[in-house]
């Protein structure tokens, strides 16, 4: 047994203004809520401890993780955009009790409807349990290939991480040399519009 942890984090405060209802909530194919499906996923990756980013309706999103064994972390400022909350949960993880015993952060989103716990580990096993930084590696909409989480980050990462403003994320660590990455098949796939959802269930019916 490890005496080491990976930690993990799902991203999910946002208000999803263009979809019109929050995505978190969303139920998939076996009626799983959005937002617990990736926090399940990450702990049967073998992540602990495992913290959700929660902000827009954040006390009916709570509700639906509240079976899981999983931190509640609310980011007030998140209409900031993504790098708020994954600063927020890299706070929230510093001060942790068993902060000493987590040797890396594997950060994912709500609606990364693609990942599983299966891509979870593989990246996992990439990084050699924490060591090196692993991103996911998918085809843009455009056929360009790009870098993006989910994506995990090793301790000499976290400094980073805690600094970040905005939307930006944590691009400009991907575009450091020595970067692996694990590829995600269909990692492009979005949830933004009533339509993005209807196909997804079209596609997952079918």
């Amino acid at each position: 047994m490890n005496a080491t942890h990976i930690a993990g984090v799902v991203l999910a405060a946002g208000a999803s203004r263009r979809l019109g209802t929050p995505k978190q909530l969303l139920l998939d194919e076996g009626g799983q809520s959005l937002v617990a499906r990736a926090a399940s996923q990450l702990l049967e990756a073998g992540c602990r401890p495992v913290v959700v980013v929660l902000g827009a309706e954040h006390d009916a999103v709570a509700d639906t993780v509240a079976h899981l064994p999983v931190h509640i972390v609310i980011n007030a400022g998140w209409a900031e955009g993504m790098g708020s909350s994954i600063r927020v949960s890299m706070d929230w993880l510093e001060a942790h009790d068993d902060r000493a015993t987590i040797r890396a952060v594997l950060v994912t989103a709500c609606d990364i409807i693609s990942a599983s716990s299966g891509h979870f580990r593989a990246i996992i096993d990439t990084s050699r349990y924490g060591l090196l930084r692993v991103a996911s590696e998918y085809n843009a909409l455009s056929g360009e290939l790009v870098h993006g989480i989910p994506a995990l980050f090793p301790e000499a990462d976290w400094t980073v991480l805690r600094s970040l403003q905005g939307d930006r994320g944590a691009r400009d660590l991907f575009a450091i040399s020595g970067t692996l990455s694990v590829f995600l098949l269909n990692g492009n796939l979005d949830l933004d519009t009533p339509a993005d959802v209807d196909r997804w269930r079209a596609e997952h019916s079918a």
